[in-house]
């Protein structure tokens, strides 16, 4: 009897400190749960060896494919050096103990995300269990978009204080040099076609400091819209009417019968030429235009969205992200405006406008308004 008292006390001492460990484990397990950001913990030789969900879905992957992969079969899916960040941050977290916080960025379909991740050294008094570092991901796209959102505000601003004046400066001139080549082409009908080119040429580019300087007033004096019941497919057919497109562009319509909203029906023009001109300009003057509107639900109300989709090469990830700011431009003539002033407007009629594109398979602009309701139609 007393040798099995004798071998009982041990089971049990043993019994307690497995079940201490496994509600250790659930603990910690919780923690890595409960936390908004993602982490995950490396060995010497960067294998991961501990991972929460986050982390996971940051990849668009699950817990069972991270833990006991190698951390640079993640980094290799992020833009850039982020495999040279990472040797940097990790050197510094061996040396110092920490690190400062290092960006990262992913591209996907949807965007770039953005994320900001530090890492400390685990203490482990094993001395084989040396190198094991615990890192913090978080995402900050939002936080990022938010940025952008005031630099560009503080842009505007900016520009609305000294846009006015400089229009006014530039514009007498430009005048002048119309005026002296329509003289110019009148007084010299008989001359070669050379000097006939060059003063073509002269009226031309005064006709695209016009335009640019006429962008400047847009933003400058950007009037609040005034409202009234508006039939896009209308708006959108006399755009393409006044337009004129090449024969080398396909237009292909597909509009819901009814799309009235309360508008400001020259503003709008203004948006659709401006994403339709650019549409035809991306493709290289042949190529495939689509454009359709629906009217869809959103939440409690109804909007409608138009979509209007090219052929041409698509927008790099990096530009898809700035491509509403102002002073930005893809193209090498013009200033980077229109599709700012695009935005303005939208967003002053209470809608929405985004981009989507994939490199090598066209852009589509997607623009959702509200729906005018009955009683104001």
């Amino acid at each position: 009897m007393l040798t099995t008292a004798h071998n009982t006390i041990p089971d049990r001492l043993i019994k307690n400190e497995l079940e201490a460990a496994k509600r250790t484990i659930r603990f910690f397990e919780a923690i890595l749960r409960s936390s908004n950001n993602g982490i995950i913990v490396t060995d010497a030789t960067k294998n991961i060896i501990v991972a929460n969900d986050v982390f996971c879905t940051f990849f668009g992957t699950t817990l069972r494919n991270v833990i006991e992969t190698n951390l640079f079969v993640w980094l290799e899916q992020l833009d850039g050096n982020a495999a040279e960040q990472w040797a940097t941050l990790a050197e510094n977290v061996c040396r110092d103990g920490f690190s400062k916080e290092v960006c990262f960025q992913k591209t996907t379909r949807d965007g770039v995300r953005y994320f900001s991740v530090n890492a400390s050294l685990v203490e482990h008094l094993d001395t084989k269990e040396q190198g094991i570092i615990v890192s913090i991901w978080r995402d900050i796209t939002l936080q990022r978009q938010m940025e952008n959102e005031i630099i560009s505000s503080e842009r505007l601003a900016v520009l609305g204080k000294v846009s006015g004046s400089i229009a006014h400066e530039i514009k007498n001139p430009l005048g002048v040099i119309d005026s002296s080549a329509y003289y110019l082409g009148l007084k010299l009908k008989d001359v070669d076609e050379k000097i006939k080119t060059h003063i073509d040429r002269i009226k031309s580019q005064v006709r695209k400091a016009a335009g640019i300087i006429q962008n400047l007033v847009d933003v400058a004096k950007m009037k609040e819209p005034y409202t009234e019941t508006a039939d896009i497919a209308a708006i959108i057919e006399n755009v393409l009417t006044t337009l004129n497109l090449p024969q080398t562009i396909a237009v292909r319509k597909k509009m819901d019968d009814t799309l009235v909203v309360l508008a400001d029906k020259g503003q709008l023009e203004m948006v659709f030429r401006n994403i339709i001109v650019n549409a035809v300009q991306a493709m290289g003057e042949c190529g495939t235009l689509s454009i359709s509107g629906q009217e869809k639900p959103l939440e409690e109300n109804r909007f409608i969205e138009i979509r209007i989709q090219d052929t041409g090469p698509g927008i790099l990830p990096e530009d898809r992200e700035r491509i509403f700011e102002p002073l930005f431009s893809t193209k090498t003539t013009g200033i980077g405006f229109g599709l700012t002033i695009c935005k303005m407007i939208i967003e002053r009629h209470g809608g929405t406008i985004t981009v989507e594109s994939e490199k090598g398979k066209g852009a589509a602009f997607i623009l959702q308004l509200p729906v005018a309701h009955e009683e104001t139609v």
